[in-house]
């Protein structure tokens, strides 16, 4: 059945169990859905009936069955035209915006229209509108991103837990199970949320609602090391280090509830399990078993 025949019966709901599958199956069917969903909160016109029909038969000289028959076809392919004119409004509004979402183990670079540069890490999305770049340096982010901002007006990075803004400089922000984390390596960096402002210096970190200060005025790490393919912590709870784990590699991780909440201090690397297995649980002596994409961690 063609797709116009398709959308024409939807709107009817006269749809076959068989015709609603090949319906659903349709590559526009959310678009459809959603913009009928949107036409459901529109006010309808209102035709006074009995005045329009009189002044229609006079004109056409037809009886009230005629008008009624050649009506409501034309209704219905209004009613399409409608929603095609919808389809193509959203998709060609919604192209504007760039997004990037990266898998397990998958980290990406990009350079940003302003020749600022993103590292993304795994398990990450990222997105911005180029068409307004020029006047609104902003992207979105649930994930974690190392950003080298080139200077120019204000750029933020927009978080489900907060705002980062700065002029230009390199940080890393992290936003993982509404966790909140930046480190600032060069320049200066505000971090806002719904609670507090403050400000990041090289080598200051800002942990949920806690402002990290570093021991020294100018920190000596100059890029984070997932970046280098390796993840380093510090007194960390051991569920959330095998949580990052996880997305490195493609696989599931249980441990003894025992030592989940144990704090853990070091770092594994990206491109080796065994070796990133071993670094996680030697310091707690703990033994580890894979079998397929299952991984088990308990104490000997």
């Amino acid at each position: 059945m063609e797709r116009e025949q398709l959308i024409s019966k939807w709107l009817d709901n006269e749809l076959s169990e068989a015709e609603l599958q090949a319906f659903k199956s349709l590559e526009d069917y959310n678009d459809l859905v959603r913009i009928a969903e949107t036409t459901k909160q529109l006010e309808p016109p209102v035709y006074h009936t009995p005045g329009e029909y009189k002044r229609l038969r006079k004109t056409l000289g037809t009886d009230k069955k005629s008008v009624i028959i050649h009506l409501k076809p034309l209704l219905k392919i209004a009613a399409v035209l409608i929603l095609f004119a919808g389809i193509y409004y959203a998709t060609t509004s919604t192209q504007k915006t760039i997004n990037l979402q990266t898998d397990i183990a998958q980290k990406e670079v990009i350079t940003l229209p302003d020749n600022s540069v993103v590292t993304v890490n795994a398990m990450t999305t990222l997105y911005y509108d180029p068409t307004t770049w020029d006047d609104n340096r902003a992207v979105t982010l649930d994930g974690e991103a190392y950003f080298q901002v080139a200077k120019g007006a204000t750029f933020s990075v927009e978080t489900p837990n907060g705002l980062v803004s700065v002029l230009g400089t390199q940080f890393n922000v992290r936003n993982r199970d509404d966790k909140f984390e930046v480190y600032c390596y060069e320049g200066s960096v505000q971090v806002e949320t719904a609670s507090k402002t403050v400000i990041l210096k090289p080598g200051d970190r800002f942990r949920e609602s806690v402002k990290i200060s570093s021991n020294t005025p100018q920190s000596t790490t100059l890029q984070p090391s997932w970046v280098r393919d390796e993840t380093s912590f510090e007194k960390t709870p051991l569920k959330e280090v095998l949580k990052e784990f996880e997305r490195h590699y493609d696989v599931s991780v249980t441990v003894d509830k025992e030592v989940e909440n144990v704090l853990f201090t070091g770092s594994f690397t990206h491109t080796n399990m065994k070796i990133a297995l071993k670094s996680i649980s030697l310091p707690f002596n703990l033994s580890h078993k894979k079998q397929g994409n299952k991984v088990t961690l308990s104490r000997d």
